[in-house]
This record gives structure tokens, C-alpha cells and sequence, in this order.
């Protein structure tokens, strides 16, 4: 069996070692993804713990399987044993020291994120994006030739942004938070409409003048509009679907859990 070192890992998953972890593409994900990290803890199952961040067990099964087809680990029997209290404990402890050093991250990214911010002036009406898009550049900001679209949590802090290109290329502050997090335009006092991608929303806002909400992904429309809801039961939802069949299942979902109404949008030109 192959020696069991952070290099070695990465060799063999595609990835790279970042300080005492490696960051590997999630099975099924493009080879830049980074969504799996791996330790290496002597008290955890076959020596590694395995956390895929935007993935399920069958995924960090999947990596164990990797490394065992490439004689890391050893053959796996087909029985699972009941973990001891020691192995528990170490599994507790690295999952806990990672979501420690995951915040942390956050923390420097939103700072860093506010700074540019602050740097930054009120994007230009003629903006390539904005121009394209067709709408107004309410809430944007502009550094050189990126536009900078701030992204909030429920509390209105500023915790990451998204930087967008004259051609539409889109970028997230590096290690920043992303899911809970939103842009908004118009102040909300009895109707908001949310739905996923700024653009969108925004051409909403110029075609209606209600206040709106991207989530910016299906996968955070949901739990941006419970955290609103939360926060502000008193006002009447309208999810804007995107027409497609994540959009639409992540939708309807928001919309159950909210008890908002829903709607799917045709934006003209």
C-alpha cells in the first residue's frame, strides 16, 4: 500500500494541499472545483476524513474509493464498522476545527470584500453589462471595468461581491460566503419579489418598480427567502422562477416554505 501523505492525495484526486488539508474536485464536478477537503486523522476511519462541502456521503464515499483504487487506503471489506468514541471524537474535533477555519476565511474575505467596496464608485450607466442588460445600475458599483454587485446576509452586512466583467464574466470574492447571501434594490415596505440572478431582478425592478431580490443560484433562492421571511413575515413574497428546471424546483420550494406566490417572469429586451 502507498505511503498516505497530503501530496499523494492530491496526485491522485486532481487537487492541492493547502496547509494541513487537500482541496479536490467533488466527484462529478469540474476538475478546478474545490468542494472536497481531506485530512489526514489517524483516529478517523481508514486514516482520512473526507468532507465534501457541496456534495452528500456517497460522494466522500466515492473519493475513499479513489484513493483505495490507487492502493492508499485499504481494501474495503463490505462491512462498516460502529465507530469508537475515540474515532467520534476525532471527527468531531477536525469538523469542528474546520468550520473554525472556514469562518475565519469568511471573515477576512468580507473584510477585504467591504474594503473594495469602499474603493469603488457608482457604476456608470454605460457600463457594457449594464447596457446589455438593459437596466439601471441602482446598487452597483464600479472599479475600473468591473462592475461590483454587493452581496448581504439577513442582518444587511455586506459579507462578499460579485464582480462582473463588460462581457458578463462573473466573479466571487475568493474563500467568501455565499450561500444566505444577497443584492436588493428598492426598499421593501408590504410586496418584495425574490428570484435567483441580478440581472433578472433588476429588469423586474424596471418593469415594475416593486423592490426585488436575487439569490444569484437556485440552490440559495430558498434559503434567502426563508431568511427574509423570518425576518419579515409582515411582507408579501412573489418568487420569480427561472424557466428552467432547477429554477423551477428550487422555486417552489422557496415559495412553500414561505407561503409566497409564484410567478415566472418574461423579461423583454
Amino acid at each position: 500500500m502507498l505511503s498516505l501523505s497530503l501530496q499523494a492525495i492530491a496526485h491522485v484526486l486532481g487537487g492541492q494541499v493547502s496547509g494541513n488539508q487537500v482541496l479536490a474536485p467533488t466527484p462529478g464536478h469540474s476538475g478546478r472545483d474545490r468542494g472536497t477537503s481531506l485530512r489526514i486523522v489517524p483516529d478517523a476511519p481508514d486514516g482520512v476524513l473526507v468532507n465534501c462541502h457541496n456534495g452528500v456521503l456517497a460522494d466522500a464515499l466515492a473519493v475513499k474509493d479513489a484513493l483505495r483504487a490507487a492502493g492508499m487506503l485499504p481494501e474495503f471489506t463490505g462491512k462498516r464498522r460502529e465507530l469508537t468514541k475515540a474515532e467520534k471524537r476525532a471527527i468531531r474535533q477536525a469538523e469542528a476545527q474546520r468550520e473554525a477555519e472556514r469562518h475565519a476565511r469568511w471573515q477576512e474575505a468580507a473584510h477585504m470584500a467591504r474594503q473594495e467596496l469602499a474603493r469603488a464608485v457608482p457604476a456608470d450607466p454605460a457600463h457594457p453589462y449594464i447596457v446589455a442588460k438593459r437596466i439601471a445600475p441602482e446598487r452597483l458599483w464600479q472599479n475600473g471595468k468591473w462592475l461590483l454587485m454587493p452581496m448581504q446576509d439577513a442582518s444587511g452586512k455586506v459579507q462578499n461581491v460579485q464582480k462582473i466583467a463588460p462581457d458578463g464574466e462573473k466573479l466571487f470574492s475568493k474563500g467568501a460566503r455565499t450561500s444566505g447571501l444577497f443584492w436588493w434594490a428598492g426598499k421593501a415596505v408590504d410586496h418584495l419579489v425574490i428570484g435567483e440572478g441580478m440581472a433578472t431582478m433588476a429588469a423586474i425592478r424596471r418593469a415594475t418598480g416593486l423592490p426585488v431580490v436575487a439569490a444569484l443560484s437556485a440552490n440559495n433562492l430558498p434559503v434567502v427567502a426563508k431568511a427574509i421571511h423570518l425576518k419579515r413575515p409582515d411582507l408579501l413574497l412573489t418568487i420569480a422562477a427561472d424557466d428552467d428546471a432547477a429554477g423551477f424546483k428550487a422555486a417552489r420550494e422557496a415559495a412553500a416554505m414561505t407561503g409566497a406566490n409564484m410567478t415566472i417572469p418574461r423579461i423583454s429586451a
